[in-house]
C-alpha cells in the first residue's frame, strides 16, 4: 500500500482550505462568483472591440488602449452583477430555509475549484523541466497527484477542444 508524503499531506491541506472557503462563502457565492467570471470572459471577449470602438469616438488614444480597458471594463461590469446576485442570495438564505443546503453545497464547490487548481497546477510541475530531482521524485511518488494530474488533464483537453469547436473562434457568434 503507498504511502502518503509531504505532497500528499499540502494537496490535503489545500482542499481542506478552499472547502472551509467554500463553507463560510456558500453555494450561491462560489456559484455565482464561478459564474461570473466564465460569463465576463466571454462577454468580454464578445464585445470589447465594439466597446473600444464607441471609446475612439469620443477620445483620442490607442486603439489598444481602448482594447484593454474595454476588456477590463466589460469583465468586471458581468463578474460585480453576478456576483452581487450571489451575495443577495446567500443573504437571503436565511428566509429561504436554505441554509444547510447552501452550505454543504459551498464546501462541495469549494473543494471543487480547489482540486481543478491543484489538479492543473499538478500536471504543470510534473511536466516542469526546471524541478529539482528531489521534488520530482517526491512527486511521482505522491498518492495523490497522478489521479489529479490525470482529472485535470481531461480537464484541460475539454476545454481546449470547446475553445477551438467554438462558433466564435470560428467566426460565428456565440
Amino acid at each position: 500500500m503507498p504511502v502518503a508524503n509531504w505532497i500528499d499531506l499540502t494537496v490535503l491541506a489545500v482542499l481542506s482550505l478552499f472547502g472551509l472557503r467554500g463553507f463560510f462563502r456558500g453555494l450561491f457565492r462560489e456559484v455565482f462568483s464561478l459564474a461570473g467570471l466564465l460569463a465576463g470572459f466571454v462577454v468580454a471577449s464578445r464585445y470589447s472591440d465594439a466597446a473600444a470602438a464607441w471609446g475612439a469616438q469620443y477620445w483620442q488614444l490607442t486603439p489598444f488602449f481602448f482594447k484593454g480597458i474595454a476588456f477590463v471594463a466589460l469583465f468586471f461590469m458581468v463578474y460585480f452583477c453576478f456576483s452581487l446576485a450571489g451575495w443577495l442570495l446567500h443573504r437571503s438564505e436565511k428566509l429561504l430555509f436554505l441554509k444547510t443546503i447552501n452550505r454543504i453545497g459551498g464546501v462541495a464547490v469549494g473543494v471543487g475549484k480547489g482540486t481543478a487548481l491543484v489538479g492543473l497546477l499538478a500536471l504543470f510541475l510534473s511536466s516542469a523541466s526546471w524541478l529539482p530531482d528531489t521534488t520530482r521524485q517526491s512527486l511521482e511518488e505522491a498518492v495523490l497527484v497522478a489521479p489529479l494530474s490525470q482529472w485535470a488533464e481531461g480537464l484541460w483537453r475539454l476545454g481546449k477542444s470547446r475553445l477551438l469547436n467554438s462558433p466564435a473562434n470560428a467566426g460565428g457568434a456565440l
